[in-house]
């Protein structure tokens, strides 16, 4: 089956899909709502309620149960749900047997009404205004409709700001206010800033209403009147002038929070308390959602607060009951605890800058941070999302095949979305964890969400899977490990090695003959190869050509043709201050030369090239005094290792692309960022069967070559030739390091001939045999050990002999520039 006809065979099981669920939904009606006369509603007409006041040119239908007897002597009370709700929510029950929260406060005698509030439940759906200020008026339209004088409002979590706004327009209708885990004042409200959350809902405005419309979700993501109205309560709403409401009214109020609440933070209510003259704050140990999960204890500290209440002049209480204290988290997690507390404070454009700081440092750390702090109730979601997004777009894409295209930037979208809530679960289900070890906990939580993320990430696409079967083999063979834990050991006997051979840099003394330390770094490999004997034939013939040079191309195409000891092309051009393989490049005609030099913006090296075919390094010691007492400069020295390097090469099946190849293979996928680099003209591109793609010219792990222990290959000859060249070096200046040669045959190396040397490498050069593969991590050590006790020794006796190690300030300047 063509693609073509795949992709037309899906399109037409999504349009049947999609008409099908929009059939359903015209047919069976809402899902959420249950039909008035299923749950016993009764409807009034109001006039159409703006922020403004009523319109009595156009009426609403507004929907409500009632419970309990009516009473002429105590007000009712008046429940209004948060948004998305609706009436029912209060007469929900967990089990048969269990009253429901508007029926635990019935019980007591009293008339309680649970009202839809438009475009909400059962009652009139696209209405003009869904502010809270308009849903006011309407619970105000309500009371003259059923004759009520006073009610006390019980307000849930978004009409929390209906009920404020009742205390402004009729406060003498207000016999008390419950704001049950509710909103209230703007700085309390996502990022603090009315144009800010503004935006949010703006940008949410399609999303809710107009994406769900696309998706087959046969009435599981709510009618499209109900989305709608969800958004436009938001979007309509204005919670700047609440504060101030909320510092001059004198209505009795009861602020009952959870405090554990994670879309209404404790520290919100405990803030609209401090500036609430006439409120009453109760924290319960308790979420958001008090009317299901704690309806027997909601319930009876409402009916406390009405009670006391129902007579007008009753002084208010005003204390703070705390049920439920902060608990105070040690050591990490509670610096990060006091870090939200300074974060709350901060506005929206001064975080933007610092989330996507973080997330263009590393995507995962940071969206973990910011969901920590989400969850903590002290960073807004939105804000904490805005800042991310825009750190993974400014990153851009992580491998280099891939592009900032508009497929890429939805994926983007999308997955910021994800991984901002998956992080928030994560903080919130291992608060146990975080707050465990001494608050030391949050570390391994810290670790398992950034883990989490990218499994969940990769997990998804074929390459993404690929990726994680590359970090899983980068993890089990210490060839791919970082530098700093294969020198771990070296690290850590430094201080002994220093005691015992006169200083932490005796090693620099090594090599005498060899610049900055004997070849620590930045060491020029020309001026190493003419440390040699212009006659000794296994030195490559180079010639170095200077950065500052005019017309560098030129002047090497003119050694290239002039001097027949580079045997014309092809040559080697790389440059003279080694970067592990970095620009290494064998041209073949001028155009190479000068596309090399177009990039090469450093001091070059033009080499004579050995057609090889085999390449190898040999780790060459002076030997120390206890294996030859004579002075160090007069004594031979021996192979301490040989590394065999594979060259590793791509190999076409006919049928999948390079890109696709480097994937599949279980090597080439753990240096896949370097290939894709590399091959990035090619990615596409299908070899035919049995056709070889050459990953690396030079032979360095770290532009792909593979590398084997060669000691099959030491021989008393060949021993003796190295030994030879070494001793040849400038006034026997050479003690320790690395020759890296080119030769025709294991066969003719072993008798010491059929080899040239490429370059020569100083103190820092490696017996690079410890990267073996199929060798332990324990046998590397051993080899990299005995290499520097090795060069520990020798630089001791050169330091006897009257060399000079590096001075420390010059080392850390050497160490540090770039």
């Amino acid at each position: 089956m063509s693609r073509r006809v795949r992709l037309g065979l899906v399109g037409t099981i999504y349009l049947v899909l999609l008409a099908a669920s929009h059939v359903v939904q015209f047919q069976a009606g809402s899902l959420w709502t249950p039909p008035p006369a299923q749950i016993g509603a009764e409807t009034i007409e109001i006039p159409s309620p703006r922020a403004s006041g009523p319109d009595p040119s156009r009426s609403i239908r507004l929907s409500f149960l009632a419970r309990g007897p009516e009473s002429l002597s105590r007000p009712p009370i008046i429940l209004l749900h948060g948004s998305p709700g609706q009436a029912s929510d209060f007469a929900f029950q967990r089990h048969p047997d269990v009253p429901s929260f508007m029926d635990r406060l019935a019980a007591q005698g009293r008339r309680v009404y649970a009202v839809d509030l438009p475009g909400f439940g059962n009652s009139q759906p696209w209405i003009a205004d869904y502010s809270s200020r308009a849903y006011a008026h309407a619970i105000i339209s309500m009371l003259d409709v059923l004759e009520i004088d006073r009610a006390h409002l019980v307000c849930w979590s978004n009409s929390g700001a209906v009920g404020i706004n009742l205390c402004d327009i009729a406060p003498d209708r207000m016999a008390s206010l419950t704001m049950l885990a509710s909103v209230g004042a703007q700085q309390t409200e996502g990022s603090g800033s009315y144009y800010f959350e503004h935006a949010k809902y703006l940008v949410g405005l399609p999303i809710v209403v107009a994406l769900p419309e696309l998706i087959p979700h046969f009435g599981l993501l709510g009618p499209t009147s109900l989305r709608h109205a969800f958004i436009r309560s938001f979007l309509d709403n204005d919670q700047r002038p609440l504060a101030g409401i909320m510092a001059t009214t004198r209505v009795p109020t009861l602020i009952l929070h959870g405090r554990h609440d994670f879309l209404v933070a404790d520290w919100a209510a405990e803030y609209h308390h401090a500036i609430m003259p006439s409120s009453r704050l109760v924290m319960l140990d308790a979420s958001h959602f008090l009317p299901f999960l704690q309806p027997e204890q909601t319930a009876r500290y409402i009916l406390e607060h009405v009670e006391r209440h129902d007579t007008p002049g009753i002084e208010p209480i005003t204390t703070y009951e705390d049920h439920a204290p902060r608990r105070s988290l040690p050591g990490l997690a509670g610096a990060v605890a006091r870090l939200g507390v300074h974060v709350r404070s901060w506005h929206w454009w001064i975080l933007l800058p610092f989330l996507a700081l973080t997330a263009w440092w590393k995507p995962e750390t940071g969206t973990i941070a910011a969901a920590i702090l989400v969850a903590q109730g002290d960073l807004d979601f939105g804000v904490a999302y805005a800042g991310l997004l825009a750190g993974r777009l400014w990153r851009g894409p992580e491998l280099p095949d891939q592009q900032r295209s508009l497929p890429w930037i939805v994926i983007q979208i999308a997955w910021n979305l994800i991984a901002l809530s998956v992080g928030m679960l994560v903080a919130s289900l291992g608060e146990p964890l975080a707050r465990s070890m001494g608050g030391f906990g949050i570390i391994p939580l810290f670790v398992f969400g950034v883990l989490l993320l990218r499994l969940i990430r990769h997990s998804c696409t074929w390459t993404g899977r690929r990726r994680i079967a590359a970090a899983l083999a980068r993890l089990a063979n210490h060839e791919w490990w970082p530098a700093w834990v294969i020198y771990l050991p070296v690290i850590v006997r430094l201080p002994a090695l220093a005691a015992r051979n006169r200083g932490l840099l005796a090693f620099t003394a090594c090599n005498p003959g060899i610049e900055n330390g004997g070849g620590f770094v930045g060491e020029s490999k020309m001026r190493i190869l003419e440390s040699f004997p212009d006659d000794e034939p296994t030195i490559l013939h180079a010639h170095r050509i200077e950065r500052a040079a005019p017309d560098r191309a030129v002047r090497a195409l003119a050694l290239i043709e002039e001097d027949a000891a580079l045997g014309g092309f092809p040559v080697v051009l790389k440059p003279d201050v080694g970067q592990r393989g970095a620009q290494v490049t064998l041209v073949h005609n001028a155009d190479d030369v000068r596309a090399f030099f177009a990039q090469c913006d450093a001091d070059a090296m033009v080499q004579r090239f050995h057609p090889g075919p085999c390449e190898c390094g040999v780790f060459w010691m002076r030997k120390d005094a206890e294996l030859d007492n004579r002075p160090v400069d007069q004594r031979d020295g021996f192979i301490y290792a040989i590394t065999i390097k594979c060259f590793q090469s791509i190999e076409g099946d006919g049928t999948n692309t390079i890109r696709r190849l480097i994937w599949a293979h279980p090597r080439f996928r753990c240096q896949a960022r370097l290939l894709l680099d590399r091959f990035r003209d090619r990615l596409d591109e299908v070899l035919p069967e049995g056709q070889e793609l050459p990953v690396s010219f030079a032979g360095n792990h770290a532009q792909g070559t593979r590398f084997a222990d060669g000691a099959h290959l030491l021989s008393p000859a060949l021993e003796a030739e190295i030994n030879r060249i070494a001793r040849r070096f400038a006034d026997d200046g050479f003690d320790y390091g690395r020759f890296d040669l080119r030769y025709e045959s294991d066969e003719l190396l072993r008798e010491g001939r059929g080899f040239a040397i490429i370059e020569v490498n100083g103190t820092t050069s490696e017996a690079t045999n410890l990267y073996d593969p199929n060798r332990s991590i324990f046998w590397a050590w051993s080899i990299l050990l005995g290499q520097w006790k090795h060069a520990y020794r020798i630089g001791r006796e050169r330091i006897l002999q009257g060399s000079k190690p590096l001075s420390t300030g010059r080392f850390l300047r050497m160490l540090l520039s770039p």
